[in-house]
């Protein structure tokens, strides 16, 4: 009888048998990467805050790269900036009802401006002191950063910097790199004149600058712009410059330049059209858009560049579509009176899926080229002014939002 009781005193209760089995799954590495790896990054973010080993599993660039790998492709969001006197950064999703995703955001860094995004990452200057030399790599998702600080390293003659952009594919490698384009000409020399340019490149395995390319001699100033700076695609950074492209590839380490599409010609009168352009990268391929807007009216192309093996390349026309806008009435921003192209979305790999995002008197619209609809995304005259400033003309730009883990 005391043996059988022994037994039964001794027995686990269900208690204890769920409380050593959890011990055994926390402890579990390969199980817990199985299970992390198949999480939504923002659900990982939530797991490091668990306990401490948690937090060290999920933390590491091995982990970060094998959930890239693993997780399936993630529809992009945007942040946009809505800058005045200063700026204002809301999350938008331009697939869902905006009204209900728009979500403001904040930076970890303050007094940021954003030079460009790239798969996840984003590059940001710092309008604190010194503003000029003041980069930061930072992960929107986990609100990390790490300053890049441009060195005076390889300067001479003292140059100054022209761009300063971000590559990174998270499907190739955990590591970045941010390239850097400085000019040794006086700033005062004519654009048309000749000037010289050398090209520093950070990476972030060694965590060092290295000259990469120069001095070389351009047979005019580069004049970067694009909206949303340097676009990361295909081992190259292409920027819009005056009336063609240029771009970096990284692993030749050349500087080469592309000419602008064909763009389609339109009756007499088109001077009198508003025009905006765009310069974009999505699932591994350049694009080109430019959107024309008369009255109510909204001429829309897109072109793919397409290059070859030996270097040819040239552009060929996706979409032309004409929209007609709704109407915008009663509203107090003076110069955004006629529509402006924010920039577009791609479908997931292998679709032909393509919508445009634009911006006409405080709205923000996406139009689908797929089956032609026209929605509206966010209003922003429902947005509570925060200042006098926000009744004035904000600047608005987007760039893509990707959550990832990515360690910078």
């Amino acid at each position: 009888m005391k043996s059988k009781k022994a037994k039964v005193l001794a027995a686990v209760t269900p208690e204890e048998d769920y409380g050593d089995r959890w011990s055994r799954l926390i402890w579990n590495n390969d199980l817990l990467t199985e299970i992390f790896v198949r999480l939504h990054a923002k659900y990982v973010t939530r797991c490091k805050l668990v306990c401490k080993h948690w937090l060290s599993l999920v933390s590491s660039e091995n982990f970060y790269h094998l959930h890239i790998l693993r997780c399936p492709n993630l529809r992009p969001s945007f942040i946009l900036d809505r800058r005045t006197s200063i700026s204002q950064f809301l999350i938008i999703d331009p697939i869902m009802n905006g009204e209900k995703q728009m979500i403001p955001y904040t930076f970890s860094v303050p007094n940021s401006i954003i030079k460009n995004s790239c798969n996840g990452l984003m590059l940001l200057q710092s309008r604190s002191r010194p503003p000029e030399n003041s980069f930061h790599v930072y992960n929107p998702t986990t609100k990390l950063s790490r300053k890049v600080s441009v060195t005076d390293a390889h300067i001479g003659n003292n140059p100054y910097i022209v761009e300063i952009a971000l590559a990174f594919d998270p499907s190739k490698s955990p590591h970045y790199k941010v390239v850097c384009i400085r000019s040794s000409t006086y700033r005062s020399t004519p654009y048309h004149k000749m000037h010289t340019y050398q090209i520093e490149v950070y990476d972030s395995e060694s965590r060092a600058w290295k000259l990469r390319l120069g001095p070389f001699t351009y047979p005019k100033r580069l004049y970067l712009c694009g909206g949303r700076g340097g676009v990361y695609c295909n081992g190259s950074i292409y920027w819009e410059n005056y009336n063609d492209i240029v771009y970096y590839d990284i692993a030749r380490n050349e500087f080469q330049n592309l000419s602008m599409p064909d763009y389609p010609s339109y009756e007499p009168g088109i001077v009198h059209w508003k025009t905006t352009s765009g310069l974009q990268g999505a699932n591994g391929c350049l694009y080109k858009s430019r959107c024309l807007t008369k009255d109510n009216y909204q001429s829309v192309e897109l072109f793919e560049l397409e290059m070859d093996d030996d270097g040819s390349s040239s552009w060929l026309l996706r979409y032309n579509e004409t929209i007609c806008q709704h109407e915008h009435t009663n509203f107090s921003y003076e110069h955004t009176n006629f529509p402006y192209l924010l920039g577009f979305i791609k479908g997931s790999y292998g679709t032909e899926t393509c919508s445009v995002v634009s911006h006409t008197c405080g709205k923000i619209s996406v139009y689908s080229f797929l089956d032609k609809s026209y929605k509206l995304l966010v209003d922003l005259k429902r947005q509570p002014p925060r200042s006098k400033a926000y009744r004035q003309a904000p600047e608005l730009k987007m760039y893509e939002f990707i959550e990832c883990l990515a360690v910078v």
